[in-house]
């Protein structure tokens, strides 16, 4: 019998890697992307993907995935960020089930909000740090999952590994030290596991770092939950051009 495993990840915070490293393994069948755009469920999926109490049709979200999964393979993988909020509903529609809990540094997940959606500095820090609340939710109180951050994945993507495999055995071996297609702040590349954090938030101006701190500051207990610190905008290393303008139109808010 098959166990779905889901990857339960923000927006810009590692999920497309953590998901194709776990597709390397022979007994994994993934969705060909993330399960919300499918074409039979994106409009269903997509129309209000992060309002708490949106009902969705998991039986026939189910139905569309199995008919894609491959259903003779042990671990059915599934990796849509908003599954973050979805976790009850999942709980009651599949089993036998199991999670991996992933986070990453609320400034890095930032500037992939802001860079990517055209969310304002202030926005991207309100809905980095409530994604850090549901996840320290999902944690603590689900069932069978995993617990880990984009941090630990990239520094040592060997123990990640092994970590992964010990929580599912029927993961079996995965490929960490191959090449992975992911989008990045230097675009789409096919490159080893890497550690972009540096990167991303020095990319970003003091002014943008300093508005993110000040938003940050009144979620201590939260940030200091998953080993995060608060960042002096005077202390950051200013050695990539800053493209990222610290306060710019709002997008959809719908839409992450």
């Amino acid at each position: 019998m098959s166990s779905y495993l889901f990857v339960l990840c923000p927006p810009y915070s590692g999920s497309t890697l953590l998901w194709k490293l776990l597709s390397t393994s022979a007994n994994v069948s993934a969705l060909p992307g993330e399960g919300q755009f499918l074409p039979e469920l994106k409009s269903v999926m997509r129309e209000k993907p992060w309002v708490d109490d949106h009902v969705l049709p998991w039986t026939e979200i189910k139905r569309v995935w199995e008919s894609y999964w491959d259903m003779t393979k042990p671990v059915l993988l599934e990796k849509s960020p908003p599954n973050i909020i979805r976790t009850q509903e999942i709980l009651a529609h599949f089993q036998p089930v199991k999670f991996v809990v992933m986070v990453r540094n609320p400034y890095a997940q930032g500037e992939g909000l802001m860079r990517r959606n055209n969310f304002t500095a202030r926005k991207a820090a309100n809905f980095a740090m409530k994604c850090l609340r549901t996840q320290l939710d999902n944690a603590r109180n689900l069932p069978d999952s995993l617990t880990f951050t984009y941090e630990a994945l990239v520094q040592d993507p060997a123990r990640a590994c092994q970590k992964l495999a010990a929580f599912m055995p029927e993961l079996g071996a995965m490929q960490h030290d191959g090449s992975f297609e992911v989008h990045s702040i230097d675009g789409t590349l096919n490159r080893p596991i890497t550690d972009l954090n540096t990167r991303k938030i020095a990319a970003m101006p003091a002014e943008t770092i300093a508005l993110m701190t000040e938003v940050f500051a009144q979620h201590r207990e939260t940030l200091a939950a998953w080993g995060y610190e608060l960042l002096d905008p005077a202390d950051m290393p200013r050695d990539v051009p800053g493209e990222i303008a610290g306060e710019r139109h709002q997008a959809d808010r719908n839409n992450p």
